[in-house]
Parts: C-alpha cells; structure tokens; sequence
C-alpha cells in the first residue's frame, strides 16, 4: 500500500533525467490534472516540474503515470483519504486462465484488476484479455514447422543465406534446419519474414482465438 505523509505532496513533470511522473483526478466523467496548492516550480537543465500539496477532495480517485525514457513504466490508483492516498478497494470477480478478476469500486466509478494490470472500463478488459489468448494461440501454433524449397548461397558457424522465392535470408542453425535444397523453419520465422503464404496459420489462429471469445465476453458481462 502507497501511503503518503501528510500533507500530501506530490510532483508533476520531469523529475529526473529520464523520469516523468504526473497524477489525475476522475472529475464529472473524464480525467483531469491535479489541483495543487502551495506550488513550487523547477527547472533546471533537464529537470522541469511543478511540485505541491494535493488540493483535492477526499474519496477523489487519483490515477498516477509514472514514465521512464518516455515509456509509461506503471499507473497506478489510490483513492484520497484524508492526509493520505489509498489503494483502491477491490473484491474478486470472476476467474480467467488462472487469474482472478478483481472488481475496485468508487464513488465515482469501476475499475478492473486483473494480472497486475487496471482497465478503467469492461471494454478495454475484453480486449486485454482477447490480445492475451492470441499471444499464447500464435505461441503454440507458431511453434509448428514448415518445409520450403530453398537455395543455399552462403553459410557461417550460426547461420544461412538462404535464397527462398527469389529473397535472400539469415537463417539462424538455432532455428532452421537446411538439408538438400528444403529448409525446416518455424511458422512463426517465416510469417514475420514473409517467406511463404501463412494463411491457413492464421485462419486457424483465428477459430482458436474464436472460441474463447465468446466466453471472455460472457464472463465480462457478469462482472
């Protein structure tokens, strides 16, 4: 649990050379900065923010972003109580591959827990959890192999060059296996190579996927 020391203070902006952070309040439907009071500005070379003491009501839900090299690294909710900032409330739901779905209620609104990640709304939930069964779908499918006729140009300790329709290609000895004129590759090196139609791959990424899809919204719906 992230407690702050009373008053809270919180900072807003680039607080570092390669650190941002910033903080929001669900205000009448949409997220809005902060109120701060207090405020104390900083600049200097590449540091550049506002620093105060949090000016919000109390049970406000407070999201903070925290980036790194410009890269959202965590964001986080609290719910303000008092002279501090709480973790949100949550009951479990229902579960998903193992992973329970948490429910955090507020005053003014519900969010979703689930494997460490928050989703402000069911929808952006369904397609978490969609994206989260193609992933695993293409890693298994992915794993199947393929054979291409194929033409051996060059060769090192590691790697290929192999010639297959008219494109030259490294090729791994880790991944694929030449042997008079065929090559053995994984789906996945030749689709994200683009050495061979993978059609049939994807359609049946696509039936897999299917089939949870239907119960992913079911469960959702239930939440």
């Amino acid at each position: 649990m992230y407690i702050a020391i009373m008053p809270i203070n919180v900072r807003i902006g680039k607080i570092s050379k390669n650190e941002e952070e910033y903080y929001f309040t669900y205000d009448g439907g949409k997220w809005r900065q902060v109120k701060l009071k207090e405020k104390a500005w900083h600049s200097l070379k590449s540091l550049k923010y506002v620093e105060g003491i949090l000016d919000e009501k109390d049970d406000a839900v407070i999201k903070r972003v925290y980036k790194r090299s410009g890269k959202v690294i965590s964001i986080d909710y609290f719910v303000k109580k008092g002279d501090s900032l709480e973790d949100l409330n949550c009951i479990k739901g229902a579960e998903f591959e193992g992973e329970t779905i948490e429910i955090c209620k507020t005053n003014d609104m519900t969010i979703y827990r689930y494997a460490g990640n928050y989703f402000e709304d069911k929808t952006s939930l369904v397609k978490f959890l969609t994206l989260q069964i193609r992933r695993r779908v293409e890693e298994r499918l992915g794993g199947e192999v393929i054979s291409l006729d194929t033409k051996l140009k060059g060769e090192t300790d590691k790697a290929y060059l192999l010639v297959i329709k008219g494109k030259e290609v490294w090729v791994p000895k880790s991944v694929g296996k030449y042997l008079d004129g065929k090559v053995t590759l994984p789906v996945w090196f030749v689709k994200n190579n683009n050495l061979a139609d993978v059609k049939d791959y994807e359609e049946r990424i696509d039936n897999e996927v299917r089939k949870y899809e239907e119960k992913i919204a079911r469960l959702v719906f239930e939440l």
